[in-house]
């Protein structure tokens, strides 16, 4: 019962969140100008009247407060708009595009996840040997490099150099890799989830690394060994349990800004995802995909903290949710 009482609270506080995300977004849009003379601009020569049936079709002739309560009602019927720019119902967009991103995205952070736990705990079982000082210059190292860097320097030694991997999109026009299209869309994900996953996994390796090293130093530990259970047991049972809670904090910031940080790496790429049209819409000042996207991407952050914190119960069960 406590868990539900907590969960209401925060789905409260979650509806009430996004909300006034929405209404800062909105009208800092807004303040930027007005996409219908960015229209104009590319297409000189409309006439008074198509301008007047564009305004009237997006309810840019009402106020600023009429617009909002307006696009809120319908974002309440999951009704997102239409793309000034692409003509398309956002929500078909959103999913689409965001197909995409995901892709990539939840590929990188389940590979950096899985490398991360293995690295780390290796590192904090050999603290201080030649092990954990290669693991954690790798690691700092990751964490200095720009990401545009490292993008383009992937595409340089692979793309250009090699030959082993496309540089840009998500797939290929013609001569798809030995005819299958599955096998062509992983060939074009090797290089953009390689830069996710050794920027993910520098991150997720300094935390498991430190606090393993912090937990195996403690009494239950040392009580765990000296009762005769496997070292390998302890550590990975015991002790990793213990040392996992602030990497789970990192993870759920991954997964909810997986979005927010896509327009780098799908830019570099040139990948057809939603952080690309993201990027399109903010320079043409399509505000129904920005508001879309923006709306989606503070939902997956309050979403997956949320369910981070009911995690935590079930990994420490001395956290309570109160």
């Amino acid at each position: 019962m406590g868990i539900l009482r907590f969960i209401i609270r925060r789905l409260i506080f979650m509806v009430a969140l996004v909300i006034g995300v929405s209404i800062l977004i909105f009208f800092m849009i807004n303040a930027i100008g007005n996409p219908i003379d960015i229209l104009l601009a590319e297409r000189p020569g409309v006439t008074p009247e198509v301008i007047e049936i564009v305004k009237k079709y997006y309810r840019l002739d009402r106020s600023l407060t009429e617009q909002y309560i307006s696009w809120l009602g319908n974002v309440a019927r999951l009704d997102f708009g239409t793309s000034i720019i692409f003509n398309q119902p956002v929500k078909d967009l959103l999913v689409t595009w965001g197909w995409e991103t995901m892709k990539l995205q939840v590929t990188a952070i389940l590979i950096s996840l899985g490398i991360a736990i293995f690295i780390g705990v290796t590192a904090a079982t050999r603290q201080y040997s030649k092990i954990d000082f290669g693991v954690m210059s790798a690691a700092l190292l990751g964490r200095s490099l720009p990401g545009f860097f490292l993008g383009i320097l992937l595409i340089l030694i692979f793309s250009y150099w090699l030959g082993i991997f496309p540089s840009y999109g998500a797939y290929s026009t013609r001569n798809m890799l030995l005819g299958s299209p599955l096998l062509d869309s992983l060939w074009h994900m090797v290089l953009p989830v390689s830069m996710l996953a050794y920027f993910n996994t520098a991150t997720l390796t300094l935390l498991i690394r430190s606090n393993m090293v912090d937990v195996l130093r403690q009494d239950f530990i040392m009580a765990a060994r000296a009762s005769g259970l496997k070292s390998r047991h302890v550590v990975y049972r015991h002790a990793l349990k213990n040392a996992f809670i602030p990497a789970l904090t990192y993870l759920a910031i991954l997964f909810g800004l997986m979005l927010g940080t896509a327009p780098v790496t799908e830019t570099i790429f040139t990948w057809p995802g939603l952080g690309y049209l993201y990027i399109t819409a903010i320079q043409q000042l399509d505000f129904p995909v920005i508001m879309g996207t923006n709306l989606v991407i503070t939902l997956m952050l309050v979403t997956a903290n949320l369910l981070t914190d009911i995690a935590y119960v079930f990994i420490d069960p001395r956290i309570r949710l109160e």
